[in-house]
């Protein structure tokens, strides 16, 4: 028997929430990479890409990645005002501890650690940073370094380093979890203030800087690092100044300063979108559903770049048209619900994401509680309608399905998954409590 909607969405959070918890502090697994010489323990307050030991022909997502691990803890925040609140915020409060941790990487350090390429097999070491790169972190380098073993160790493989959304995305969400002043504590609110501080810092030093994008596909200056920087400086700005940090309060607002032109150039008014990045040649990852991550994670209400901006409204509306014609899904039940990352991804069949679809609904949500619109309210529930169709019974949310047939594809429970979920979820309750 079918669950009506509503019944469904409160199942699947529950659902949601007990994943994501699987993939935090899982300190009672242990993962191989034999080619590596690695045998990884997670430490408490790491947050699991995805938990699974046995990968299947799936993706290794066994690494803590900043960006990732604070789209999770947004998800905690919001779990930690609910039922299970103080399981939460303990939670929260480990992560947090755990992230101050990562900051204290040194590379050089762990290269007179010994010989940790002895370990690595003849065939892998192709795949190994080289010394001078790993001797070079240290410091506030350490935060653009965006993947860590879940052991709170060095990662060195191969990656797409720099990446500076981490650390801004990581300050907005301490900086709310400031604002709901759940903290268990005095030492746990220092040592939040610490990590505000600290990530406010680097996204002050790095904001519109060449990185990587979202995806780690490209390096160069791209609509998501730009508007979650600014998000982050502009609330950091004010919790500096109402702490009396004049100093940090003023680099934030130079920083967001130089952001806000730099985003109003990512507009196209022959594509008719704003363009996930920068760059005179033609890029068919242009269009790109990171927009609308951007802005759901940003959290921007009024303005350019915000809920109420009705470039960003068209930006969905072309991704939704895009994916409408070429996901066999869409076209079988008339709306496009099935959203992948870009035009051609090919990432494993270019499968569509949950977390885009569920980014999707929730940005109706948001603006159907910004604007009191139902029917923006009504297009969100059509999305979960239809994406449920493709979740198991289970529960269990992959990475991906695939565009024609709906069957999971990529890493199985993705964390990230669970929390854009959950965020969609809370963004619902708000959107119905203001009809």
């Amino acid at each position: 028997m079918t669950l009506p909607l509503e019944a469904w969405i409160e199942r699947q959070a529950e659902i949601s929430a007990a994943a994501m918890a699987r993939a935090i502090s899982a300190t009672g697994l242990v993962f191989s990479r034999p080619g590596f010489g690695q045998t990884v323990r997670p430490a408490v307050g790491s947050i699991l890409a995805s938990p699974e030991t046995e990968l299947g022909g799936g993706p290794d997502y066994f690494f803590h990645w900043i960006r990732d691990a604070a789209a999770v803890m947004e998800a905690m925040r919001i779990l930690a005002g609910g039922r299970d609140g103080a399981a939460w915020i303990a939670r929260f409060e480990d992560c947090v501890r755990f992230s101050l941790a990562l900051g204290r990487i040194c590379g050089e350090g762990f290269l007179r650690n010994g010989d940790f390429r002895a370990r690595v097999a003849p065939g892998f070491l192709k795949f190994v940073r080289p010394d001078a790169e790993i001797a070079a972190l240290g410091g506030e380098r350490v935060l653009g370094d965006v993947r860590f073993g879940a052991d709170g160790q060095l990662d060195f493989i191969k990656w797409s380093r720099p990446q500076h959304d981490g650390a801004a995305l990581e300050a907005l969400v301490a900086i709310r979890f400031w604002n709901d002043a759940r903290s268990s504590g005095a030492a746990a609110r220092a040592e939040l203030e610490d990590l505000v501080r600290r990530d406010l810092d680097y996204s002050a030093r790095y904001a519109a800087d060449l990185c990587y994008d979202i995806w780690e596909e490209e390096l160069g200056q791209h609509y998501y690092p730009h508007l979650v920087q600014l998000a982050a400086l502009e609330a950091g700005a004010a919790w500096c100044a109402a702490r009396g940090d004049r100093a940090r309060a003023e680099a934030c607002r130079a920083a967001a300063a130089r952001l806000a032109p730099a985003l109003d150039a990512f507009w196209s008014a022959e594509d008719g979108f704003y363009r996930s990045r920068m760059g005179s040649a033609p890029n068919r990852k242009a269009l790109d559903m990171s927009v609308i991550l951007a802005l759901v994670h940003a959290g921007r209400a009024g303005g350019a770049h915000g809920l109420a901006d009705a470039r960003m409204v068209a930006t969905l509306n072309r991704i939704k048209a895009h994916f409408a014609a070429t996901y066999p899904l869409n076209r079988e039940r008339g709306i496009a619900f099935a959203l992948g990352r870009y035009p051609g991804d090919r990432y494993f069949e270019g499968g569509a994401w949950y977390l885009c679809s569920f980014a999707a609904a929730e940005f109706e949500y948001r603006r159907a509680a910004l604007l009191r619109d139902r029917a923006a309210a009504a297009h969100g529930d059509a999305i979960l309608d239809a994406v449920r169709a493709y979740v198991p019974q289970s529960g269990a949310l992959s990475e991906q399905f695939h565009p024609a047939t709906g069957a999971q594809l990529s890493a199985r429970h993705l964390t990230w998954s669970y929390a854009a979920f959950l965020t969609c979820w809370n963004a619902r309750k708000s959107a119905l409590a203001g009809r």
